[in-house]
């Protein structure tokens, strides 16, 4: 089997064709992963007869870790999304910052609403927003978009329960450990949300608006459900997982600690999310939550195929002599921990730069991590956490044209393509380094 200088540039020859393929060819993820997984395994050596179960044993092992949660992730996003929920959320959040405030209301309003659903759908939501606080308060449009913009992506980048965050904590061996990766998402999001919210303020809102928004096309419910029923999908699986966590920091007796972990446990914590989700159905809306769930189960299929295409090429890499080369790199003191949360940030810029879906980012990237985290050093889950949002950061690199949430932003606020590289696009690469900023300072304190 291949080892040294060979193996390493035909790792990086893999990653470099799924980037081509992706970006050049316009070759959907999954078949980009499942060739680069396939070739990699023939050109390094391994035997014929071990590359078919290899695959077949990273598909299947990432669905069990990872499956069921990215499935009732997505519908209770849908859920609060259809409901109107989101909505209650945002207008008790204007109501608390007031109008006076609008780009500090909006992007917290995209930060809080970006948890639960994805940013491209809660920007089309929310979108309807942006005009009305824009003429009543009489600041810059575009501030006020880029700032509802910026907050959605930062949370779905680096805060499960997005898919890109749950599949990269379940290639990193993190998916019994959601709460330790919520904190740690908690600390980039907030300050870079503050980031999000001073740059749209003071540098965009001098920028000339021009474009008419286009008007939403979600239907949106005649009367929003109550902001308690609102946000107990949200809070109360955050608040389950968070005292699953518990165990892992402080000693407790058998009992206590089997009940926390069971209830703690991401699934049974975003199923009780769901069940609460109920609340926010109309009367006899049976048939509505039907068509809803069917809805969002046709979002979950792409992406679990992408997480599972991720774990087949995790596999592969992890069957290869990667691991004993860094292994010898890191024995001869060839790179700190700071330097591999770099590497990470560097892989994720590539990567997302090149073919624009943050998610597919997060899962490739953190699939060519896996095999080699442990040997550089990160082997608690602060440290994989940290390294998981280090990827998260370098997938925030520049939004442009290949990325669709580019495009949402684009035609649902009415900019032009070029006010939104001056200002969306901007704001993203700002938030990307900001965020790897963030990383940095919070590993040079806690690793």
């Amino acid at each position: 089997m291949l080892s040294g200088l060979p193996l390493l540039g035909t790792i990086t020859g893999a990653i470099i064709f799924i980037v081509i393929a992706c970006a050049r060819f316009k070759w959907h993820p999954f078949l980009a992963l499942l060739t680069a997984a396939l070739l990699t395994a023939v050109v390094v050596g391994m035997p014929l007869a071990e590359i078919a179960m290899t695959a077949n044993d990273g598909f299947g092992n990432m669905m069990t870790h990872i499956g069921l949660v990215v499935i009732l992730g997505t519908l209770i996003g849908t859920v609060l999304e259809k409901s109107g929920a989101t909505l209650r959320i945002a207008d008790a959040i204007i109501g608390f910052f007031g109008k006076d405030r609008p780009v500090l209301a909006i992007t917290v309003i995209g930060a809080v609403v970006g948890i639960p659903i994805f940013c491209d759908s809660g920007f089309v939501i929310l979108n309807g927003l942006t005009r009305p606080l824009s003429r009543e308060s009489g600041k810059s449009y575009r501030a006020i978009v880029s700032g509802l913009a910026g907050g959605l992506y930062i949370t779905h980048t680096l805060l499960p329960p997005h898919p890109g965050s749950i599949a990269g904590a379940a290639n990193l061996g993190l998916g019994q450990h959601l709460g330790t990766v919520i904190l740690t998402g908690l600390l980039i999001s907030v300050p870079a949300t503050v980031i999000c919210w001073l740059f749209a303020s003071r540098f965009l809102h001098k920028m000339e608006d021009t474009g008419e928004a286009v008007e939403e096309i979600t239907e949106i419910p005649p009367q929003l459900p109550a902001l308690w029923k609102s946000s107990l999908p949200v809070i109360v699986p955050v608040l389950l997982i968070a005292a699953g966590s518990i165990p892992g920091l402080i000693a407790l007796p058998p009992g206590l600690k089997n009940i926390l972990l069971f209830i703690g446990s991401p699934l049974l914590a975003l199923l009780v999310g769901l069940i609460l989700s109920l609340l926010l159905l109309p009367k006899k809306g049976a048939a509505v939550f039907n068509q809803w769930m069917m809805e969002a189960i046709r979002h979950a299929g792409p992406i679990l195929i992408l997480v599972g295409a991720g774990g087949v090429f995790g596999n592969v890499l992890k069957k290869t002599p990667l691991a004993d080369m860094v292994q010898a790199w890191v024995s001869n003191g060839s790179f700190s921990p700071l330097l591999f949360l770099l590497i990470a940030y560097a892989i994720g810029t590539l990567l997302k730069t090149a073919q624009g879906s943050t998610t597919s980012t997060i899962i490739v990237a953190t699939s060519i991590l896996s095999p080699i985290a442990g040997i550089a050093g990160f082997t608690e889950p602060m440290s994989l956490s940290l390294l998981l949002s280090a990827t998260a950061a370098g997938a925030m690199m520049i939004s442009h044209t290949n990325d669709a949430y580019f495009w949402v932003i684009a035609q649902f606020s009415g900019l032009t393509m070029q006010q939104t590289y001056r200002s969306f696009s901007l704001l993203s690469v700002v938030l990307s380094v900001a965020s790897l900023l963030f990383v940095m300072i919070a590993a040079s304190l806690l690793l």
